[in-house]
This record gives C-alpha cells, structure tokens and sequence, in this order.
C-alpha cells in the first residue's frame, strides 16, 4: 500500500517488524517460513510462548499463552529458545539500514524504530522517497519486510503500521490524519488494552472517532484521570519527540567496596538489594528499562568473577533487578573466601515505555504503584526515608549501605 504525498508530506516514519523475534528466525533459516514455530522457554511451572510465527498465528496460537496449551493444540510444535544475542545483533542491524536518511533514531524493544525525517529533503528528496529507500534498506541488509508508515506524529504513525501488519508501507498528509483516525478500531489506538477495551465497548464505543467526538466532560466521567491523553490521541494530537537513542547511556553502575571482606551471605544479599534499589532509580529517573545485568565480585584474595543475565523483556522495577542480580549472586558465591567488593552494571538500556494498558485498576498493578511512591518518597524526603529489612540486616552485620554514607561501607559510585 502507497500513498503519494503532497506538500504538506510529514516526517515521521514507524518501522513495525511484527513478531520480531520470529522474523528474525526465519531470515536467519528460510526453511522456517512456512512451519508452525514458537519462541518459548520450556521450563518447570508455566512457560509461556513469547512469539509466534505466521503459521502459528494462524493455527490460534498467540503471544502469551501457555506453552503447554499451544503443544496440546499443536502436537507438532516446534519450539525454538528465545536468543538475545541474535535480537540485539537484529536490532543493531536495523538501526545501521537506516542511520544514514535519518539524523533522530529511536529504537522500541520488539523490532520497532521511529525515524524524524524533518530537514532531510535536500539530501534525500522528498520523506515518502526516503521512506521507500529506508524499506528497501532493512529488506536488503535482514531479509525482513517491516510495515512502514510515514505520518504526521508518533501516534498516528503507529495506529497506521498496526493497519498495515504485517507488511506494507503507507503515507498520512497531516490534512488527512483526523480523518484517517476516525474510522480506525478503537483497539488499534496505543493505551486501549483489554481492561479499557471492555469498558469502551460498553459505552457504545467502537471507532476512534467515537472517542474523539466525546466531550471532555463525556470523556472524563467514562475514563477518570486517564481521559485527557487518550482523548488527545484519539484526535491525532501526539507532541512527543523522537528519541535519539544515541543519547542514552551505555550503562548504569552502582559499587560497594566493603572496609573488611565478608562472608555473612545475608550481608551480600542486603548490600545487592540497596544496589538495586539504587541502580533502579537512577534507571526510571531517566525513563529507562535494563535488558541485561552484570554482577561483579571481587575476593579478598583479589580473585574476580562475573556473572551476566539477559531479561526477557526491558525491566526497570526493583523488585525484577534485584531477583535477576541475587541469581547472578548465587552464581558467583562459588568459594570459600571473604568478599571485598560487590558491584551491580545495568546494561543494554533501552526507553520505559511503560504500560501499554492505560486503564488498569490500581488493586492489579500494586507493584507498580508501591514502586512508584517508594520514589516520590525517597526523591523529597531522600533514599534512607524508606528501606528494606533485607538492607537494614546488612547495614546491622556491616555498618551503613549507600542509603546512608558511609559508616561501615564505602560506596563508589560511577
């Protein structure tokens, strides 16, 4: 699909590769493409599916569910292991394919990429041609065929892309944004997940452009606090920029040197936890998720060891930090010597995008909402208003933590 632009030609452009995980498979090995897959990790409890190729889809299977339950329906199945390493290396792929036509990149987690064409048209020409050679770019150089959209904003680009999945291309003149929105599915629109689709579905609304006719009084008794963002992107109005993800950090590092190495493994685990804690919200105060962790020990005997660990999926949560590094600990505790340094490394930082539902009653996210006052908390009142047990038994076993400095430790920070 393509739509010749006029004057008034955009500058946004949404790559969507969907199922990149799959779509990364199936370039690598072409005799995939017509075969039943998933991406799973069979593991003891409930392991669940998290792609699935073409052919999956079509046989009901989806994202998320059990992989026990797809095995029942398809007694064929074939499960391939998740490979971060081979989505990073993707990913960096498709970011080389389309550097050179675009001066502001921003990369999503999954195979996604927004491109600010603006200012590029006496390079390139027009941005529905830079478009075009961006496609053909990431063809050529991954063997994958994105949807594309070339649109007025980030929003608008996005709900065109999900029109146009799994492949294609599509360009929006900004005269024909509101337009083109109005008559879209409501659950095409970013923020509408399965709580709020319920909830609009009740009150009659089924196309965009039933919510964007909605007063704002309408709106605000149907959808509480949440009314006004939704109610702007249900009219096309999205200001949000594209972020240069050559901007972020390449990595967040918080270290403890202990005055006298220890053993005492409950001092360690309090010490990893007030790490995280403190590595976690330098990470959300810059809106930031970590792909991967490292934790480094060093022995008194100045032995060194390190343990990495890739995460399914971005995590920015204390909680998720802590349990990723503790199982690194748990790794790296394999002599009998004292420690003298611990250190927790935040890598592969990637943008917190944060809930894709904006609907959810606060009783089923009570994490995130704990995590959140834990930060306004320790943002006014400073870090040791609020602390753990698991860091108070460490600061009772080896003086202060970096929530307190610096009685019995030494905190480096870098």
């Amino acid at each position: 699909m393509y739509r010749q632009l006029s004057e008034k030609a955009p500058g946004i452009v949404h790559v969507n590769v969907t199922g990149f995980a799959s779509a990364v498979a199936m370039a690598r090995d072409t005799t995939l493409r017509d075969k039943v897959f998933v991406v799973a990790e069979p593991r003891a409890g409930r392991a669940v599916l998290l792609d699935v190729s073409p052919r999956a889809r079509e046989e009901g299977l989806m994202p998320g569910m059990a992989l026990a339950e797809a095995e029942r329906r398809f007694r064929a199945l074939q499960v391939l292991p998740p490979e971060p390493k081979m989505l990073e290396k993707a990913s960096q792929e498709m970011v080389e394919a389309v550097k050179a036509f675009a001066p502001l990149i921003e990369y999503v987690p999954g195979g996604h990429l927004y491109l600010d064409l603006s200012g590029t048209e006496r390079l390139f020409g027009p941005p529905q041609d830079t478009a075009l050679r961006i496609r053909r770019n990431i063809i050529e150089r991954l063997n994958i065929d994105p949807a594309m959209a070339l649109a007025p904003n980030k929003l608008t680009a996005k709900v065109v892309t999900r029109t146009l999945r799994p492949v294609g291309f599509a360009a929006i003149r900004r005269d024909e944004a509101a337009e083109f929105l109005a008559w879209q599915d409501i659950r095409l629109l970013p923020g509408v997940g399965p709580v709020l689709l319920k909830l609009l579905h009740a009150a009659g609304v089924y196309t965009i452009g039933d919510l964007a006719a909605l007063s704002d009084a309408e709106a605000s008794v149907l959808l509480g606090k949440q009314y006004k963002k939704l109610l702007n992107s249900a009219r096309g109005i999205d200001a949000e920029p594209v972020h240069d993800c050559s901007q972020r950090p390449p990595s967040i590092e918080r270290q403890l040197y202990f005055q006298g190495a220890v053993a005492e493994r409950e001092v360690l685990r309090g010490s990893l936890m007030a790490l995280a804690e403190e590595a976690g919200m330098a990470l959300r105060q810059q809106h930031l998720a970590a792909c991967a962790l490292r934790l480094e020990l060093i022995y008194g005997d100045g032995v060194r060891r390190v343990v990495r660990k890739n995460f399914h999926s971005p995590q920015s949560m204390d909680d998720a930090l802590y349990q990723g590094a503790e199982a690194c600990l748990n790794t790296a505790l394999d002599r009998r010597v004292r420690v003298q340094m611990i250190g927790l490394r935040l890598e592969q930082l990637d943008r917190n995008y944060g809930e894709q539902d904006l609907f959810i009653p606060e009783h089923t996210n009570i994490r995130t909402c704990l995590q959140n006052t834990l930060d306004a908390n320790r943002r006014r009142f400073g870090p040791a208003i609020l602390v753990r047990g698991t860091t108070l038994l460490a600061q009772g076993y080896a003086g202060a933590l970096p929530l307190e400095r610096p009685r019995g430790l030494q905190a480096a920070r870098r």
